[in-house]
């Protein structure tokens, strides 16, 4: 607890003791993790990749990271229409666009004779989208709103059919993240404006270096200006300890709201789920932004 360096450490080791095969560093620029696992005995031998959302981060990280010798073995850019945490600012980012940030870094790397696969991330839909990509210098494209309503998505089945049932204006960039990130999510998300008590001495997941959570402090403002109340709620922050844990935030790409174009639905009113591999091959025969292949009828699917 209030260490979360030395959590990390322990963390990153244990997978590379566990035999993983790779490792992408996340939410945030990671400026010293690569630090933390090169005396590791396998820190050579398993993948590490990196997500960033702009050039000057990838830079930041190669710079900072120089010293260990070792480059990424691939960098995810993730653009500013990706579910959950962004890397943009909560009011600019619709200034910023995926593929203009990908093909900067891609011209960079080219210039600094740099030869790291790159995958880009956020708002590809179709395989028409994927293809775009590819055909620019993309080694493989990231995916996961598709995903996220097949039978396999280990989501409830309650959140499936909120993804399904999602128009464009129920899909909101809020600041309500302890991490101090924008995050994209169903406005309808039960983990918004609930008043739970702060579980960061539980779970620990989003102190910072000081040990310090801004969920606590919107709770305990709360608390204090309705002393008498049974029940709070803060809607300025969010335990996402707990609401990301018990599936109560539901995080979501911005084309989620097309999700309900790629499915039939039953006589229940509920949306068909697909499996992984339909949406899968979807992708590589989609063209034009259109879905190419069948709903399975329930019999077939």
């Amino acid at each position: 607890m209030n260490a979360p360096k030395e959590t990390l450490k322990v963390r990153l080791a244990a997978a590379l003791d566990a035999g993983i095969d790779g490792i992408t560093l996340a939410a945030g620029l990671h400026l010293g993790s690569m630090g933390l696992m090169e005396e590791h005995p396998r820190f050579r031998d398993a993948k590490i990749g990196i997500i960033v959302s702009s050039l000057r981060a990838l830079q930041l990280f190669l710079r900072k990271n120089a010293r260990t010798g070792r480059l990424p073995d691939y960098v995810v850019v993730e653009g500013p229409l990706a579910g959950g945490h962004l890397g943009f600012g909560l009011d600019d980012w619709r200034k910023y666009d995926l593929h203009t940030i990908f093909t900067e870094i891609v011209a960079w790397l080219k210039a600094e004779n740099l030869d790291i696969p790159l995958i880009p991330a956020g708002g590809i839909f179709t395989g028409s989208d994927a293809t775009r990509f590819l055909e620019d210098g993309a080694a493989a494209v990231q995916l996961a709103t598709r995903f996220t309503v097949t039978k396999e998505c280990g989501l409830p089945e309650q959140a499936k059919q909120e993804y399904f049932k999602a128009d464009e204006d129920d899909i909101e960039v809020n600041g309500i993240s302890p991490t101090g990130y924008p995050m994209r999510m169903l406005k309808n998300s039960p983990g918004i404006g609930a008043g739970t008590h702060p579980n960061c001495e539980s779970f620990g997941y989003l102190l910072d270096a000081s040990g310090h959570c801004s969920y606590i402090d919107a709770y305990n403002r709360e608390v204090a200006a309705h002393p008498e109340a049974k029940k709070i709620a803060v809607y300025d922050k969010t335990c996402l300890c707990t609401h990301m844990r018990n599936f109560d935030i539901w995080t979501c790409g911005h084309f989620t709201y097309r999700l309900k174009d790629t499915t039939l639905r039953d006589e229940t009113g509920n949306y068909q789920m697909l499996s992984a591999e339909h949406v899968f091959k979807d992708y590589q025969f989609s063209k034009d932004g259109r879905i190419a292949l069948p709903v399975p009828t329930p019999e077939g699917s």
